[in-house]
């Protein structure tokens, strides 16, 4: 769990790509809320590891500041199969952001999507 820490834009990229390394943790649940510093560089990342891991339930991203360039690059793209859950409130969707959120809803990228 890693709300509130105080991460850069630069550690939460890091994190991400550590976690899309192989031998890296099986990890399920990523839990980022808070964090208000996180935007392009970290959502870029955390889509990759999205698509690299398809272990990944929950992704927690509530209240990061995250504007609409940084949640278009999460979204636009976005394959999670075994996504559950996924927190984006308090953010900046956006136009843009929200249709790339029901484009990968649309095109079956999310099928495991319970909580949004």
């Amino acid at each position: 769990n890693l709300r509130d820490s105080g991460l850069s834009d630069k550690a939460g990229a890091a994190v991400a790509i550590a976690l899309t390394r192989a031998g890296a943790a099986p990890v399920k649940i990523l839990k980022l809320g808070h964090n208000r510093d996180l935007h392009l560089e970290t959502t870029s990342a955390l889509g990759r590891l999205l698509a690299s891991n398809s272990k990944i339930q929950e992704l927690d991203l509530f209240r990061c500041g995250l504007d609409v360039e940084a949640c278009a690059a999460l979204l636009e793209g976005l394959a999670a199969p075994a996504l559950k859950k996924l927190d984006l409130r308090n953010n900046g969707l956006g136009t843009r952001g929200g249709a790339a959120l029901v484009a990968a809803v649309q095109r079956g990228a999310l099928p495991a999507l319970e909580e949004l």
